[in-house]
């Protein structure tokens, strides 16, 4: 009799346990489908505003991702 109670309990307790772990794995895949990504509105602009001798020239970049983006650039030409 003690024997079937306990199984009991066991059973409720691994049964939670695995849906609290099926949940786990659902949650870790959602955040690593969602990778990474930034972007420049417009790329390809023409720079007609650039003086001589200017050497900032200011893109803005957008990362619609929660995930943060390294960002190399050149710092000369």
């Amino acid at each position: 009799m003690i024997f079937a109670m306990l199984m009991r309990h066991l059973h409720w307790f691994f049964l939670v346990l695995a849906v609290v772990l099926a949940g786990l794995a659902g949650y870790s895949y959602y955040l690593e489908s969602d990778t990474a990504g930034a972007y420049i509105e417009a790329p390809d602009r023409e720079l007609t505003t650039l003086r001589a001798g200017q050497h900032v020239v200011t893109f803005p970049l957008h990362n619609p991702t929660r995930h943060p983006v390294r960002v190399v650039g050149a710092t000369s030409c």
